[in-house]
């Protein structure tokens, strides 16, 4: 693994915890998995193209009325600190494009929408490529 970046700190208000996300390439993509099930419904690989889609951008709003940004894509919702880190990501690369931040959601309970089946990796990793 290759390190390429420190991203700035994030606040995650729920944990009162400060994060550095660490952008980072693996030369030898394998299977990935949640590490805390409790707090990661699924993990997927996806093209950068659908992240940076403007249909697949807009904001949730939690039950305690912090509002952040989201994404949808391929049946999930992508949102919290993956939501932060992403936003961040794309904005910093220059591979943002302009959506609607007016467009928020309230965010399902939990467990209302099952996560996607996680499917072959395989067919994923070939996506990134």
């Amino acid at each position: 693994m290759t390190v390429l970046a420190e991203l700035p700190k994030l606040w995650i208000p729920v944990s009162d915890f400060v994060v550095t996300p660490v952008l980072a390439w693996w030369h030898d993509p394998h299977p990935v998995h949640p590490r805390e099930p409790a707090e990661v419904a699924h993990v997927a690989r996806l093209p950068v193209s659908e992240l940076v889609d403007p249909a697949n951008r807009l904001r949730v709003r939690h039950p305690s009325g912090w509002i952040g940004p989201a994404f949808s894509a391929r049946g999930m919702l992508v949102w919290g600190f993956t939501a932060g880190v992403l936003a961040a990501l794309l904005e910093m690369g220059g591979w943002a494009r302009p959506w609607s931040r007016g467009r928020v959601v309230e965010l399902p309970p939990t467990g209302a929408t099952p996560a996607p089946s996680a499917g072959s990796d395989e067919a994923d990793e070939n996506a990134l490529r």
